[in-house]
């Protein structure tokens, strides 16, 4: 009699125990790992200060910012700007969020504004999102579909592949070459996992990590849903959580995994990761800087195909993502300060964000002027002062004409500054 009374309760759950279950796993959820980080700390107090140690950098070239207690911390965020986000390979999205020809999603980081479409050919091809003539954006949505992108000023016209194909009045002027003034293109590199990355440097060709695919294969995933949260901190606090979850992930206590099967997660680049959420269903995570004091992490959550994902789950998933993100930029767990240290393991080693900055400033030093990868040169005065003739001569056509007053700023700069 007891038996069976006690098999008809297993085999009928309280609903009262169900509910206390779903908390304490929630609770253990937002806890557990800060907790099992603090205990990490007190045990090994000497593993965070080795991170940053071991960067393969000796110490004399590490060396450090000059006067930095004199740097204000939009000071340090424009050198971040310059020496680390101009020149490194950031993960931008999955290539599965691009259908059909035209698709396009724009992106910031930084201030440095840009977008990636899928041209016609199936190639996908990032731009600086300005135009030629005067620096406007030219793509206005953060996401779309459209194989012509226009300026607002005097229609200037671009398609799919960054070229101009449409200059009113200026094809007209003698010397204008529409070749030499298309979009300026963004280095762009996809993975046969569909992992897009881009960098501004034009210079800069190699991919700095090549063992994706030994941790991450989201080639047989597709995109589901997403979400982005503004998290009032500085995008190193954020940053280097990832790295401390990808490290927890694959060398976590000898013990935890006998308990449970521990959830991937691994970097991609130094403001990006992906990990597994549940089973099928991964979530990419991407911080997007906007200032010393804010930053925008766009969770982007992909599923494996043929796998239907519940809308219930992917609402719950967005929210527990939003909360987690929010908690890291509280007051009491950031003090969103741009000299937190910061470093992240790329192909077996260990970039030390400060060591970078500190190369780059001595450069800038021995140089005597701001270094910025990111800006191109444009034109010469000469066609400037031309471009701005037939400007000026636009606006003073008949007041009923559609076209908008220029602006006053020199149209073809010689330099695009960010």
């Amino acid at each position: 009699m007891a038996t069976s009374l006690f098999l008809s309760h297993v085999a009928r759950p309280d609903l009262a125990f169900l509910a206390y279950v779903s908390v304490l796993s929630f609770l253990a959820y937002c806890l557990g790992r800060p907790l099992v980080k603090f205990a990490h700390a007190l045990l090994y107090p000497d593993d965070q200060k080795a991170s940053y140690q071991n960067s393969g950098l000796d110490q004399a070239e590490k060396g450090g910012l000059q006067k930095q207690d004199e740097m204000t911390d939009e000071d340090i965020f424009q050198l971040e700007k310059r020496a680390f986000f101009s020149k490194t390979w950031l993960f931008v999205c999955h290539r599965s969020r691009f259908d059909k020809p035209g698709d396009y999603h724009a992106f910031d980081i930084a201030g440095i504004s840009f977008f990636v479409v899928l041209g016609k050919d199936l190639q996908l091809r990032a731009f600086h999102n300005i135009c030629r003539h005067r620096a406007y954006t030219v793509v206005r949505k953060p996401c779309g579909t459209s194989t012509r992108f226009s300026c607002k000023y005097h229609g200037w016209q671009y398609d799919d592949e960054g070229r101009l194909v449409k200059a009113p009045k200026f094809d007209e002027s003698p010397g204008f070459v529409p070749e030499d003034n298309g979009l300026f293109e963004v280095k762009l590199i996809t993975t046969r996992e569909g992992l897009v990355f881009a960098n501004f440097d034009a210079s800069t060709m190699k991919l700095p990590f090549n063992n994706v695919k030994s941790h991450v294969d989201l080639g047989s995933c597709s995109y589901v849903d997403g979400v982005s949260v503004t998290c009032a901190t500085n995008w190193k606090d954020i940053a280097n959580d990832f790295s401390s979850q990808c490290q927890w992930s694959q060398n976590p206590f000898g013990w935890f995994p006998r308990l449970r099967k521990q959830k991937m997660a691994t970097l991609l680049g130094p403001l990006s990761m992906v990990k597994e959420l549940r089973a099928g269903l991964w979530c990419t995570m991407t911080l997007l800087p906007r200032s010393p004091t804010e930053v925008v992490v766009r969770c982007d959550l992909y599923a494996r195909k043929g796998y239907q994902v519940p809308a219930r789950v992917v609402e719950q998933q967005k929210w527990m993502l939003e909360k987690e993100l929010l908690n890291l930029s509280k007051p009491d767990t950031s003090d969103k300060s741009s000299r937190t240290p910061f470093a992240y393991q790329c192909g077996g080693r260990t970039i030390d964000l400060f060591a970078i900055l500190a190369q780059h400033e001595r450069n800038e030093k021995l140089a005597k002027k701001k270094l910025q990868p990111a800006i191109r040169i444009t034109s010469s005065a000469e066609i400037d002062e031309e471009a701005a003739a037939i400007c000026d001569a636009i606006d003073g056509m008949d007041e009923t004409t559609s076209l908008e007053k220029c602006s006053k700023i020199s149209s073809f700069p010689q330099t695009l500054e960010w």
